[in-house]
């Protein structure tokens, strides 16, 4: 078994949400991820999904692109992003998703998983205050998704009986752009002793300032899917 990643898939099977307006590199890009995932994972293997899933503005108008994901290989698990105004509340997706009976997805949030040998835990994250466009309202989104991270963080550790295992978390907004800075996401994933944070957001000229390191015995990894060419990349 193996664990695999990719953030930012924004299928609008349904919904008219072209994405090639953003540039030729998502032409096609729904059949390209399709044959890049089928390529590479089975029905034994695991995927990380870290927000902006479908467009949908609800569970019904998002059904499409989660069957879609449903019917491709392998469990996912799905954080969530700024841009899935579908999700609702853990209970209410689980609940749709049982009863349009899509059995290969988990909802993470506020909680974790130990997959085989890894740990997984993470949420969605918000601008970090060193954002220039970060104000006060923010700043209180930002304070509650740490909080929010250090629950995802205790409760996949309290899962875990094996202290040796990979110990990932998956956040869709960056938690980190400049290595020599701290906040609170930084400071929850090294006292948790995170080996990987994966995160997404980042689009076409955003690449530019992603960090992809390590910091403190954390290593990070942008997974978004027009950077990884819609190819998820494994992980464990």
């Amino acid at each position: 078994m193996s664990v695999f990643a990719i953030a930012d898939l924004h299928l609008s099977l349904t919904t008219n949400k072209p994405m090639d307006v953003f540039g030729a590199g998502w032409q096609d890009y729904v059949a390209r991820l399709e044959e890049a995932w089928r390529d590479a994972i089975g029905p034994e293997d695991t995927v990380l999904i870290p927000g902006d899933i479908s467009w949908g503005i609800s569970m019904e108008e998002a059904l499409a692109d989660l069957t879609f994901l449903d019917q491709l290989p392998g469990m996912k698990i799905l954080s969530k992003g700024n841009h899935d105004y579908w999700w609702g509340t853990n209970k209410k997706v689980e609940d749709f998703m049982a009863e349009h009976g899509l059995h290969t997805m988990k909802v993470l949030k506020n909680n974790g998983f130990v997959v085989e040998n890894v740990l997984v835990a993470g949420t969605r994250g918000w601008l970090l205050p060193e954002n220039p466009e970060s104000k006060e309202a923010d700043q209180k989104i930002y304070v509650r998704e740490v909080g929010r991270l250090e629950r995802s963080l205790a409760d996949a550790a309290a899962k875990c009986e094996d202290e040796n295992l990979m110990k990932v978390a998956m956040l869709h907004y960056p938690p980190i752009y400049d290595p020599n800075r701290e906040n609170g996401f930084t400071t929850a994933l090294e006292r948790h002793h995170i080996d990987l944070c994966i995160y997404g957001h980042l689009h076409g000229r955003g690449h530019l300032k992603a960090y992809n390191g390590e910091k403190n015995g954390v290593k990070y990894q942008l997974v978004a899917a027009d950077y990884l060419h819609f190819k998820p990349v494994k992980i464990s």
